[in-house]
């Protein structure tokens, strides 16, 4: 008995501890609250708290004028690595399926594409042939100074092609057999007209080039380039400012001086010529063209 008794005795001295100091504890704070004497059930947030003694200006104000002020910011993202600029610079940037209205394209171009499922409307010569879809070879014959060539050319006899003031745009994907014993464009121009601007290619050396009338050829080399491999050829011509010449992706040149003013003789095209007595082949696989409407 005098065992149970005294652990009686404890059990309610322990239960009469932990009873008084929970209620001291909920008590206190009701007490010390910052807000207890004006509402002492008001319940105190992190965002109503001043930022610091110095400025009363709330947390949940602070927030919102900072992210009012990021919502202004124009170049908000656009720095190296981040999200818009990230955005921008994507080769792929995918959108819903159908949601790309009529009204947000645009209708003020002159445009082709063709991957040469037939040749039927282009100018050429007779060592032009399809020979497969996407695939035109030029050859020569082993003759000195053979030429043989494909263009787009104008639209009717009294229509030029490619002019500078429409700021024209083309790509196509060529390949060369060889590197030595040949002269090469790929162009918007003719090379027996001295109007015209593309890619010039003498035996195996690359070359940005263009011509205006009157004018010497401009030329720059573009090194790096195996011409017997496919290669992906780009002009961009933005009027009165500048030509630039790209290859599979790559800028290779800016032109900037003496540019063309002049309309070129066709739209695009590729010409071979022989400087010795030995057949040599191009290959093209596609281009595409682009300008605004005629000026």
């Amino acid at each position: 008995m005098i065992a149970q008794s005294k652990w009686f005795y404890w059990f309610w001295i322990f239960f009469w501890f932990i009873f008084i100091c929970f209620w001291g504890i909920v008590f206190s704070a009701f007490i010390f609250s910052p807000t207890s004497n004006s509402n002492p059930m008001t319940v105190l947030t992190w965002g109503d708290l001043a930022k610091s003694q110095a400025d009363n200006e709330t947390i949940e104000e602070a927030i919102a004028r900072l992210i009012q002020a990021h919502d202004d910011d124009s170049n908000a993202h656009l720095d190296a690595g981040q999200s818009l600029l990230s955005h921008k610079a994507s080769a792929i940037i995918d959108h819903v399926a159908r949601s790309v209205y009529r009204d947000k394209l645009a209708f003020d171009r002159f445009q082709f594409e063709t991957y040469f499922e037939s040749i039927d409307g282009f100018t050429k010569t007779g060592g032009v042939a399809l020979e497969e879809v996407a695939l035109v070879s030029l050859n020569t014959t082993a003759i000195l100074n053979n030429e043989q060539r494909i263009y787009a050319g104008a639209i009717d006899a009294n229509e030029l092609g490619a002019k500078p003031a429409n700021s024209p745009f083309w790509l196509t994907r060529v390949k060369f057999v060889s590197t030595t014993t040949q002269l090469a464009y790929i162009m918007s121009g003719d090379y027996g007209i001295p109007v015209g601007w593309g890619f010039k290619i003498v035996n195996g050396s690359l070359y940005a080039w263009y011509i205006d009338s009157g004018d010497s050829e401009v030329t720059t080399e573009i090194t790096g380039v195996t011409l017997t491999n496919w290669n992906t050829y780009k002009l961009e011509f933005e009027s009165g400012a500048s030509i630039k010449f790209y290859v599979n992706g790559v800028l290779k040149v800016t032109a900037t001086t003496n540019l063309p003013t002049g309309a070129a003789s066709n739209f695009i095209g590729w010409w071979i010529k022989t400087t010795d007595t030995a057949v040599r082949t191009m290959y093209v696989q596609y281009a595409i063209y682009d300008e605004d409407f005629f000026l």
